[in-house]
């Protein structure tokens, strides 16, 4: 019989402990009607719902069949998509986390079907990797991305509350809270249970490849196999009980192994982190949106220096610095500091002064008139997060790689990779928060569309890439050979030409299905145990 799951001694090597995407809180209690959580997006699923009384016979089994065949459309390829969509203030949010959830997947492609060495820094004197220089490695980095979802999620479950504390309206306050707190663990662990469950039935099956490529980072990750179904249906239970346990989670902290994860999908060990570092935030908010504005924002950035400082909690850090920069984003506004909208056209300052004549009167009235000098400064520091982003893991040689020596030096050692990368993902929020135009590359359609699905893409696609990539992986790597870098590469190329369509179409399909219905769920069921507000 398959034994019992004991979390507490599971050892996971640290190369394999690779970042995932996080789901963020419903927008709806960040202050826009439509924005970072998939849950209040123009839903398919109206259009979707059974005819009340459909006919008899054959035609009411057609209108069945085709109501349940519609639901396998995915959203991409239904003409609702080609409508306009319409931005809110926050929308950048979900473009953003899109984006990253996107790198994240690519990241974990690399794993499964290329070396560590392109993971590794840079150093002078060796052989130079195009995809190891500053920027470029983002494409396949991951743990900078994780930092960017924990300051974006730590923006966006603070927004409603503190633009309702800075109104005057602390009823809805508490009111925004209680439903946060209240939904929270089922929003974020229900649609992975239904995920995992399925990755538990691939295990009894055989899916999940035993032998991967040869040379690759993470060849196999491979769940516990049991003797018959009940065995792994029952180890999945004990590992569901463990990784969902609310109360005994620890803090990540930098140099902490942290205590379970599940094994049906190794990328859900950030949950728990998700979870507990949300607790802490609408404990702060609960805490601190009666007083005044400025001495709750120095309340912040206390905590944020003492928790990171003596504790090194990176997670905390990164949460509490996204709620500073949206607490510091309405205080800007009130100060009559307003960005600048998407669209500057109508609030381009005419030019006062004619040019003259000389080369260097006709440049100097010419970048006047423009808003290159005014976007200069912005365009240097979003350039300066990415670059902040991109330094590589102190274990994969961090502080000798080519243009970090200097940096790395600065950093003490017991911060490892919690510091400058941190720093990077706060620094990124704040600047496309200021810098309005920056906007536009995640308002797209594409960035808003990965957005949609970038949680369902984030749990679907461990499972997914550890039994179809890996199968496929073999198979065209066997056609195209190996014998050279260019026959590998394109071996890989097929494979993932295959893969990707397959992952965004199942992705889409638990968006729609698993995803979706658990906002749904929890919100009804908060709506139907609400105490009613009784009138004398």
């Amino acid at each position: 019989m398959f034994p019992w799951f004991d979390h507490r001694s599971r050892k996971v090597d640290h190369d394999e402990e690779l970042p995932p995407y996080l789901p963020l809180e419903n927008i709806e209690e960040a202050g826009e009607p439509a924005s970072v959580d998939c849950a209040l997006y123009e839903s398919p699923l109206e259009a979707e719902k059974p005819p009340s009384h459909p006919p008899r016979g054959l035609g009411r089994a057609a209108k069945w069949t085709l109501h349940y065949l519609h639901a396998f459309v995915p959203t991409f390829l239904r003409p609702s998509s080609r409508e306009p969509k319409k931005l809110y203030p926050t929308s950048w949010l979900d473009g953003l986390r899109g984006i990253a959830a996107l790198l994240v997947v690519c990241h974990h492609c690399s794993l499964l079907w290329f070396s560590w060495d392109i993971h590794s820094a840079w150093k002078p004197g060796q052989k130079l990797l195009l995809i190891q220089l500053p920027l470029i490695r983002l494409l396949i980095s991951g743990k900078c991305h994780v930092a960017v979802f924990f300051a974006v999620s730590g923006y966006a479950i603070s927004h409603k509350p503190l633009k309702l504390a800075r109104e005057g309206h602390f009823d809805e306050v508490g009111a925004t809270l209680s439903s946060s707190v209240f939904r929270r663990h089922t929003r974020l662990y229900m649609p992975a249970a239904v995920v995992t469950f399925v990755s538990a039935l691939m295990t009894q099956l055989g899916w999940y490849g035993r032998v991967g490529l040869p040379g690759v980072a993470s060849p196999t990750r491979e769940p516990p196999h049991a003797n018959d179904l009940m065995g792994q249906l029952w180890h999945f239970a004990g590992t569901q009980v463990a990784t969902t346990d609310p109360i005994g989670q620890e803090h990540a902290q930098a140099g902490v192994r942290r205590r379970v994860q599940s094994p049906y999908d190794a990328n859900l060990w950030t949950l728990p982190i998700e979870f507990n570092t949300s607790m802490v935030i609408f404990m702060f908010l609960v805490a601190f949106t009666r007083v005044h504005d400025r001495v709750r924002m120095a309340f912040a950035l206390a905590l944020i220096v003492y928790f990171h400082y003596y504790f090194i909690y990176w997670a905390l850090f990164l949460f509490l610095g996204g709620m500073l920069i949206c607490d510091l984003h309405f205080e800007l506004e009130q100060m009559g500091w307003h960005t600048r909208p998407a669209d500057e056209s109508s609030t381009v300052p005419p030019m006062r002064v004619q040019a003259r004549r000389g080369f260097v009167s006709r440049v100097w009235n010419k970048i006047k008139g423009s808003r290159v000098h005014t976007r200069v400064p912005s365009l240097a520091s979003f350039g300066l997060a990415l670059w902040m982003l991109s330094m590589p893991e102190m274990a994969r040689g961090g502080r000798e790689a080519a243009g970090y020596v200097t940096i790395a030096s600065l950093v003490p050692d017991r911060y490892q990779d919690e510091l400058i990368v941190p720093l990077g993902a706060i620094f990124l929020v704040l600047v496309v928060d200021r810098a309005t135009y920056l906007q536009v590359l995640f308002t797209n359609r594409f960035a808003q569309y990965m957005g949609k699905i970038s949680y369902s893409l984030y749990m679907i696609h461990g499972p997914l890439l550890w039994t179809l990539g890996s199968f496929l992986g073999q198979k065209c790597v066997g056609i195209t050979g190996e014998e050279t870098d260019l026959m590998y590469t394109l071996g890989i190329a097929l494979a993932a030409l295959l893969w990707w369509p397959v992952a965004l179409y199942v992705a889409d399909l638990t968006y729609r299905c698993v995803d979706l219905k658990s906002v749904q769920l929890a919100r009804w069921a908060y709506e139907k145990l609400l105490k009613k507000k009784r009138y004398d």
